[in-house]
């Protein structure tokens, strides 16, 4: 136990320390020099202002508004929000812990993403799939006032539990995690699947009561349908916002959002390479993942998962945050790490690390990085 503990402290220093060299780093190139000051100023500007950050801290510190400017806040999910609420007593500075929060439950995702990965391989596996996670291009999000944190450790702990049969506890955490994002609610595909492949396959699973429990998972989604209805009488009421500026948000056939990210690729200039181009390029590549990972026997809850997620995720209509969405589609750290090629495998980091780099320096320096 001794040992495990230990192998989880150096798991949660590592993801963290990988993320601050690239912030100390991205500060030196910028600033020309790495002070106290300009980092604290640099990390303060870009983590805890842009995009959806300032919305969260806006419900955290207000909650949901039900007219005005900020009635529109209704289409974040309030599990974040509420746990800045709490954790800030009060009297804390609610963007502190904000980030605060992000970097314990990235340390926690990088545990639980290493207990995952130990068991259908070696430790040599399970650190590779920790360290794919840690270098993702558009991982500085996890370190900021949003919610890719959270929900990587509340969606990766949920699959950790589905595997070992704790099915109350994978229900639980389940539930918090649809009322994280959306996508939370996807988990109970993997989740039925374990159950029925466990009582038709040659374990002959009985199926129990416990495995109600896998029932809250869509049932977070639900209840944020009921916050919709409490705050505006309508349990769609989000919807209305999302169709509405600024995210003009729609759902269409993935077909034509991959057709229309070609084509803002081509006319948009300066936003090509860092929203349009990587949208495309991550669809296809995790398309190609999950074939690979067919082809390698990994795990159908993991398959399943990923393929759910990536048809969900890019039925979105107008996605500019395609790069940052795919962060938490966790099966493919598992696929990659669990290359038979060790060369592919550290081609993967190095390249994924490179762009890491590029993408934390962009979004410092104020690119439109989302």
């Amino acid at each position: 136990m001794k040992k495990r503990l230990c192998t989880w402290a150096i798991i949660a220093l590592a993801v963290l320390l990988i993320h601050d060299l690239m912030l100390i780093v991205g500060c030196s190139v910028i600033h020309g020099n790495v002070s106290f000051e300009n980092l604290k100023t640099l990390i303060w500007d870009r983590l805890t202002v842009p995009g959806d950050a300032e919305r969260y801290l806006q419900i955290a510190r207000d909650g949901y508004a039900t007219e005005g400017e900020h009635a529109i806040n209704l289409v974040f999910y309030p599990l974040y929000p509420l746990l800045i609420r709490i954790f800030s007593f009060g009297v804390l500075d609610l963007a502190a812990v904000g980030m605060v929060l992000s970097r314990l439950m990235l340390m926690g995702a990088g545990i639980a993403l290493y207990e995952l990965a130990l068991m259908d391989g070696n430790g040599k596996m399970a650190w590779m799939s920790v360290l794919l996670m840690s270098v993702y291009p558009f991982s500085m999000f996890t370190v900021g006032v949003y919610t890719e944190s959270l929900f990587l450790f509340l969606s990766i702990l949920c699959m950790l539990f589905i595997r070992r049969d704790k099915m109350i506890c994978a229900g639980i955490v389940g539930f918090l995690a649809a009322l994280t994002r959306v996508q939370g609610m996807l988990l109970i595909f993997p989740a039925v699947y374990h159950v029925v492949e466990g009582r038709l396959g040659e374990e002959k699973r009985k199926i129990t009561f416990r495995d109600a429990f896998l029932l809250l998972i869509p049932l977070g989604f639900c209840v944020y349908l009921c916050i919709n209805a409490a705050l505006h009488g309508d349990p769609f009421k989000f919807m209305e916002y999302e169709a509405g500026e600024p995210w003009y948000q729609s759902t269409k056939w993935i077909a034509e959002n991959i057709s229309t990210q070609y084509h803002n690729a081509v006319n948009f200039k300066g936003l090509e390479t860092i929203i349009y181009w990587p949208q495309i390029v991550l669809y296809f590549l995790t398309l190609m993942l999950i074939f690979l990972g067919m082809k390698q026997d990994v795990r159908m809850e993991y398959l399943l998962y990923a393929g759910v997620y990536l048809g969900f995720t890019y039925l979105s209509g107008w996605m500019i945050s395609g790069g940052r969405y795919m962060l938490c589609c966790f099966p493919v750290y598992l696929i990659l790490a669990g290359m038979k090629n060790e060369k592919m495998r550290w081609a993967s980091v190095i390249v994924s690390a490179c762009f890491f780099f590029l993408y934390s320096l962009m979004f410092l320096q104020g690119y439109a990085i989302m």
